[in-house]
């Protein structure tokens, strides 16, 4: 494996010496007024190319650094993978094509796309209709072993199953599983529809128009999901203000498989084709012919939604992809060999890996942990990194995209912070790079660890952290 890996300086990564190792006052009133223990906070800040922190606390301690942890993830994936990675979906024919008929089973062989959309996916199926095939008598066998994954539970982590990021892993996944539900008030009446609207999708609108300014989008009326009949139903009922204007809420309501079915049948037959039969998983027949092969976008490109956006599935995929990729023993979790390449590269560049834990990729999850002092290093290795602009561009920029569009509007830092954030339960965290009004670049991890955290106010203190390192 060494072999293949991209070597990275990291001679200025030294044992760390702290030239602070308290708390700006800014960052500490705020702390106090939320009733969080500076003990569970982690802070590390340093110049760029430099051996030494100018804020170190708590900076050795692993913590569960949430979403941030995705930052591991796609570093470790251009670094072993590359910028231009490609993913490979593949399309087989199970059977004879006579005239514009398919007397048998289109086989779907999944490559791990983590970005196959519904646009993707309807090119995927055009390609398809313009090899001459219009006519389906047969199934869609989907083909997702390239990935071995134990069964995903999408409740597993807080019971919330529909929830997109909740969302497993899988070879063959399309539109990340997921179901808009737009509400949009038309004259006197609420429409509702989906997108994608899915083969077996049946909307039920029960919703009247509400009178009154809008307080909240979400108050007043309900949805409910149901299988019924070998359908889907979703039924919203009760009362939408207009004033409340358009409105939409995902969900992810049908199985990885039977969604890519679904999303297959209803792209195919808007394009006037027809399909038969139902799906089945399971691997592609050795007498299947080779019809076309799809690639997907950049893994450049899918790095900056997993970290502008943190997209947890997609974070998911780049690691199984790199495990995929890496693996001696195919008959091994694709995870760990996504784990277990990650850590040898990190040992390679000289980043200790005491008390890191990777766990999905994701960062949903209670184990995950790293310090900020790891990240900071990790950090430091991107910047030296041949695949830095990269790297820097999916980071979101503080008030104008990804999960930082919308705070520090008002101030001087207005695109000059990259930052990736983190936030379950009981955490909210931060990672990424500062332009400071000096001109320097400084590098930031912090990572909050308490009950009473949470979005708000974990944002107003790393707010006034990233003011802080600003004006150095």
């Amino acid at each position: 494996m060494q072999s293949k890996l991209i070597t990275l300086s990291l001679a200025l990564l030294l044992p760390l010496q702290s030239l602070a190792q308290e708390l700006p006052t800014a960052v500490s009133k705020l702390l106090q007024k939320h009733g969080i223990s500076e003990s569970g906070v982690s802070v590390e800040v340093r110049e760029v190319d430099k051996a030494e922190s100018l804020l170190a606390v708590n900076p050795d301690v692993p913590r569960n650094p949430a979403s941030v942890i995705k930052l591991l993830t796609t570093i470790g994936a251009l670094e072993l993978l590359g910028p231009t990675y490609q993913w490979t979906t593949r399309y087989f024919i199970d059977g004879q094509v006579k005239a514009d008929t398919l007397e048998g089973n289109l086989v779907m062989v999944g490559g791990g796309d983590p970005f196959l959309t519904v646009d993707r996916f309807w090119s995927h199926a055009l390609a398809i209709r313009e090899r001459g095939i219009r006519h389906i008598r047969g199934n869609l066998i989907i083909d997702n072993t390239l990935f071995n994954l134990p069964t995903h539970d999408r409740g597993a982590f807080d019971g919330k199953s529909q929830r997109l990021y909740n969302v497993g892993p899988d070879a063959a996944l399309t539109n990340f599983s997921a179901t808009r539900f737009v509400i949009e008030p038309f004259g006197n009446k609420i429409n509702v529809f989906a997108d994608p609207p899915l083969a077996n999708l049946v909307v039920h609108n029960n919703l009247s128009p509400g009178q009154g300014k809008c307080v909240n989008r979400n108050a007043g009326w309900s949805m409910e999901i149901s299988h019924l009949d070998g359908r889907i139903h979703a039924y919203f009922n009760g009362n939408y203000r207009p004033r409340c204007r358009a409105h939409s809420i995902s969900r992810s309501i049908l199985s990885n498989a039977e969604y890519t079915y679904q999303l297959f049948r209803y792209l195919w037959q808007s394009m006037g084709g027809t399909l038969s039969g139902g799906y089945r998983n399971g691997a592609a027949p050795e007498t299947a012919i080779a019809l076309v092969d799809l690639p997907s976008r950049s893994l450049a490109e899918n790095i900056a939604s997993i970290n502008k956006y943190s997209n947890n599935v997609m974070a998911r995929q780049m690691l199984l992809t790199i495990g995929s990729e890496w693996s001696v023993d195919a008959s091994m979790d694709t995870r760990i060999s996504g784990i277990q390449a990650i850590r040898q590269w990190l040992d390679q560049i000289g980043v200790k890996t005491d008390g890191v834990i990777i766990d999905n990729g994701s960062g949903l999850s209670r184990v995950s942990r790293i310090s900020a002092h790891q990240m900071n290093q990790l950090l430091q290795a991107a910047w030296q990194s041949t695949w830095r602009p990269e790297f820097m561009a999916s980071l979101s920029l503080a008030a104008l995209d990804g999960t930082m569009r919308k705070r520090l509007k008002k101030s001087d830092l207005r695109g000059r912070a990259r930052i990736k954030t983190g936030l379950i339960n009981g955490v909210r965290s931060m990672a990424g790079y500062v332009h400071a009004q000096s001109g320097r670049h400084y590098i930031v991890s912090m990572m909050i660890d308490s009950t009473k955290v949470n979005y708000w106010n974990g944002n107003q203190v790393q707010d006034a952290l990233l003011e802080w390192i600003y004006r150095l």
